[in-house]
């Protein structure tokens, strides 16, 4: 630091020798093999789900006219 407390920057910065490390090439391993897919099983459970989901979207909209309806009547 120079006398009046100013910045002088930061210390310089040597590149290293060349050739400071040995030169590698990384060669990946070959991919590994996917485990086999059962496509009938996962097509049943699809249809299952959506089955669950359209029968709950359903009741739910079924409550919410019911609420609706009680609470004309009762207004």
């Amino acid at each position: 630091m120079s006398s009046e407390g100013a910045y002088d920057g930061p210390p310089p910065n040597d590149p290293p020798p060349r050739g400071w490390r040995v030169e590698t090439v990384a060669l990946p391993a070959e991919p590994r093999r996917m485990p086999a897919q059962d496509h009938g099983a996962i097509d049943a459970a699809e249809q299952r789900a959506r089955l669950v989901t359209h029968w709950t979207a359903l009741l739910a909209v079924a409550l919410m006219f019911a609420v609706i309806i009680i609470g004309i009547v009762r207004g």
